[in-house]
């Protein structure tokens, strides 16, 4: 896989990112001044307990399936069409249990009916394993353009919503429109390219067989990454605080998507390099994580210096609250995505079975410290847990086992630049 071929994939996945994430962005914008903190806490508070049974809906299936087509191209079809089976099976599931956790919790029926209008963003982000087959193939134009067409619809219903006054559950149904979009375009454009999908039992078996290990991992990372502490805030203190916590980590979420592009692309290559060039392996994963950690740190100071201007211009003085959040939140990103690029390593050197240890120390740390800093400093304790599980997790944690010690060594040479550009 020469290097113009990764560009143009990462450029492409880069473009569809950004569209997609500057119009969420732009759109959520809109949506929290119009309706509010509270309002748009209580969006963002429901959504977190949908996203509790993310893992259970992708099987752990995201994090295997583009070693799988790497590897066994020939049975791209099937390896598709069965991971398209299995999450959408899994997924009917946990639209029915996400919306029973949130009815049995919060007796509200605004609650209820927000719950069930989101709970089908889960359904339709099974079709997502077609993103991921392009990805393998280094063609992520293909996705890209159906990503950007399929935001650009869903944005353009919000500002509908907006323009004629509509209430909280148009808003909520717009979580789900944006997996819709995505799912029929990207359909439309595997179909449109004349390849089909068929399903076995038989690789569905094989695939759960190397997923296992993923899901619970994959709940873990769901609790410590991205709801332990927004469930908690909308618990121990309000759904106001939930809003202005939301605003602060949406604009953090804005920017990785260069991240993200750079982690996709570089993936595949990384893969096909372990049983090849093992040195030139070692050197990709050392530029890989040097990429991640300091365009990582040049936006957490960025951000940190900027972050009462960037509230005050794009949310307005009602949620100044959350700048404070901003300045701790956005230097957790370095670490988090360190861990997601740690997965081309982890499959190569077959210790995929320590995710469920390591999410799981993340996940109880995580707990733990929001529970004590939420109370003991409100918001700005739900962000400096974040900050501090993901350093522990994703770096300290990796010195302490014996089998993923040379993958932290790695980490701390990719900071030093140590074996990054010679």
């Amino acid at each position: 896989m020469n290097k113009n071929r990764f560009l143009a994939n990462a450029s492409w996945i880069m473009i569809g990112r950004a569209v997609q994430l500057g119009l969420t962005f732009v759109t959520t914008m809109f949506v929290s001044r119009y309706l509010g903190p509270t309002e748009n806490g209580k969006l963002i508070y429901v959504y977190s307990y949908i996203q509790l049974f993310l893992p259970l809906c992708t099987l752990g299936l995201n994090d295997i399936i583009v070693k799988e087509l790497v590897d066994q191209r020939y049975k791209n079809n099937e390896i598709l069409g069965t991971c398209i089976a299995m999450r959408t099976a899994a997924s009917l599931f946990s639209m029915l249990c996400s919306v029973m956790l949130v009815a049995l919790l919060n007796q509200s029926e605004v609650y209820k009916t927000i719950a069930i209008l989101q709970s089908f963003s889960l359904l339709f982000q099974s079709f997502d394993c077609l993103m991921y087959f392009y990805q393998s193939r280094l063609l992520s134009e293909k996705s890209g353009r159906a990503y950007a067409l399929a935001y650009i619809a869903s944005s353009a219903f919000r500002f509908f919503a907006i323009f004629t006054g509509k209430d909280i559950r148009y808003f909520a149904f717009a979580y789900s429109l944006d997996f819709i979009a995505v799912a029929s375009l990207l359909l439309m454009t595997y179909f449109s390219d004349h390849y089909n999908l068929k399903c076995s039992f038989k690789m569905a078996g094989e695939l759960l067989k190397k997923s296992r290990y993923y899901i619970f991992a994959g709940l873990m990372i769901v609790l410590y990454g991205k709801v332990t502490d927004i469930l908690l805030l909308g618990k121990m203190v309000d759904d106001t605080a939930v809003g202005y916590y939301g605003a602060a980590t949406t604009l953090c979420n804005a920017w990785p998507f260069i991240l993200t592009a750079i982690i996709d692309s570089a993936n595949p290559m990384i893969i096909d390099l372990h049983s090849k060039d093992n040195a030139m392996y070692k050197k990709r994963i050392r530029q890989l994580y040097a990429a991640v950690f300091y365009i990582s740190v040049f936006a957490a100071i960025a951000i940190f210096v900027l972050s009462d201007f960037i509230i005050a211009v794009l949310y307005g003085t009602d949620y100044m609250p959350a700048s404070l959040i901003l300045k701790i939140f956005s230097w957790s990103t370095a670490f988090s995505y360190l861990g997601v690029a740690r997965t081309a390593w982890m499959q190569c050197e077959n210790m995929t079975r320590y995710e469920t240890w390591i999410s799981f120390f993340g996940a109880v740390i995580n707990i733990s410290m929001n529970y004590v800093l939420i109370s003991r400093f409100g918001i700005a304790g739900a962000a400096a847990a974040s900050v501090l599980t993901q350093f522990l997790t994703n770096f300290v944690l990796l010195y302490f086992i014996k089998d993923t010690r040379e993958n932290a060594r790695l980490i701390t040479e990719a900071i030093l630049l140590k074996g990054v550009f010679k």
